[in-house]
């Protein structure tokens, strides 16, 4: 363990390097190995090494989870983006806001030029799909910064302010703070994806934890805690759905929840409301939500079927069915399960069934269940997290090709599946001491 730190260094810095020829580069700049054969191996290197690092820190003390993530990440703040080209549609449609444009009306290639030039053909003509509290801090970003490797840069400091936040929720939230900042924060899914990356999913789900972390004490941290979970919702939708627990942790009793129920709601709307006037962006954000979706998703379990059976259309449709019945069932089963770890499987779920997958994806749930989970749980999710890191390919590219549809989490499953049943969690036999016998 003591090593594994200093390998980690050494692994992330290796991918740094390797990012410069082969990561999701921009059109120019940022490309010390542009087309050199050095840049995959050195790739290839520095994931392994920092994956097993890694591995080697599950049960580490939080403070050296922590250490460990600061040092792993800080190459990757400074070389070109990996595994997506997410964070250049961010620049393109921050620049539409910063150009008085809507963002929910158009795509980043009604503005030509420079900000717009590394954006994927998916969204270069497609309306933005995130919240108004996203896009108003993006385009602040583009604002100041006015290009787009600084512009990059920015949107990776936003990803920082969220890492942090879910830092700072995990050690209230969780029941092993070290089990759970290694799965939440250290974890290679979380670096490569969303701080390299720069995926405002980050944002999201560090708003989203620190609500729950706080609202649980009650009273005005109620409100407190539903405002953080709804400024993740305007972010990305998909935090929306903890809110529906955050009375459960507030309250024990049913007239308490009820009232819960109400400070929650209010808060909610009170903070939409503002959060949308202020960006000055209008309500556009909630027609345009499915914007830019590809039909057929490869890492999408439900496209995989659909494919399979000829029925696409109809097993997205269920999938979305089916994923209300599961919110249903894990909010009546909340008291038995836990709100945290519910909320967590909630999350997990609508990441796995809904029409698009990515593989951070299953971060949204994955981090809360790992401030809950036992070592075994935790290690059958960094099994899976891990080979989902190693299923993309620097430049975005998935190593799983078309037809495969849904392959790379069904690996994932497996690999997470197995782990966890040869994982064996620790228990510590306390042996009474026996009292000291009278002097006869």
């Amino acid at each position: 363990m003591k090593r594994a730190v200093p390998v980690g260094v050494l692994g992330s810095v290796l991918l740094a390097l390797g990012a410069t020829g082969v990561g999701a580069l921009p059109p120019s700049g940022w490309g010390l190995l542009r087309g050199s054969p050095l840049a995959l191996p050195l790739s290839v290197a520095g994931i392994v090494l920092l994956g097993g690092a890694w591995w080697a820190l599950r049960e580490a003390a939080a403070s050296v989870v922590l250490r460990a993530t600061v040092v792993w990440g800080l190459p990757l703040l400074l070389a070109p983006p990996l595994a997506s080209r997410d964070a250049y549609a961010y620049v393109g449609q921050a620049a539409l806001v910063v150009r008085g444009l809507d963002p929910y009306a158009v795509g980043p290639g009604a503005l030509p030029g420079p900000l717009s030039a590394g954006v994927d053909e998916v969204w270069i003509d497609s309306p933005a799909p995130y919240g108004p509290l996203w896009l108003g801090l993006a385009g602040l970003v583009v604002r100041v910064t006015g290009s787009v490797v600084p512009s990059l840069v920015g949107m990776r400091l936003l990803a920082v302010v969220g890492l942090a936040l879910l830092a700072w929720a995990l050690l209230r939230l969780a029941d092993v703070p070290g089990r759970a900042l290694w799965l939440g924060v250290a974890n290679p899914l979380v670096l490569v994806h969303l701080l390299s990356g720069a995926h405002n999913d980050a944002l999201m789900i560090g708003l989203m934890a620190a609500g729950l972390a706080v609202a649980g004490r009650g009273g005005r941290w109620l409100v407190v805690g539903a405002a953080l979970v709804t400024g993740g919702a305007l972010v990305k939708v998909p935090a929306v759905a903890a809110l529906a627990f955050l009375p459960l942790l507030a309250a024990s009793t049913l007239p308490g929840r009820v009232r819960a129920a109400a400070v929650v709601g209010v808060s909610a709307v009170a903070t939409a409301v503002l959060v949308t006037l202020a960006s000055g962006l209008g309500w556009g954000w909630l027609g345009s939500l499915d914007a830019g979706r590809a039909r057929l998703a490869l890492f999408s379990p439900l496209t995989g079927l659909g494919v399979a059976v000829g029925r696409l259309d109809a097993v997205l449709a269920a999938g979305l069915v089916l994923a209300a019945l599961v919110g249903l069932g894990l909010l009546l089963a909340a008291d038995r399960l836990g709100p945290l770890r519910a909320c967590g499987l909630l999350l997990l779920a609508v990441a796995l069934l809904l029409p698009v997958v990515q593989p951070w994806y299953v971060l949204w749930g994955g981090v809360l269940l790992g401030a809950c989970s036992s070592a075994r749980v935790a290690a059958g999710l960094g099994a899976a997290c891990l080979v989902l890191t190693l299923l993309v390919q620097p430049s975005g590219r998935s190593v799983v090709r078309p037809p495969l549809y849904g392959v790379p989490i069904a690996l994932a499953a497996v690999a997470g599946s197995l782990v966890a049943r040869r994982h064996r969690d620790v228990h510590v036999e306390v042996v009474p001491t026996p009292a000291p016998r009278s002097p006869s």
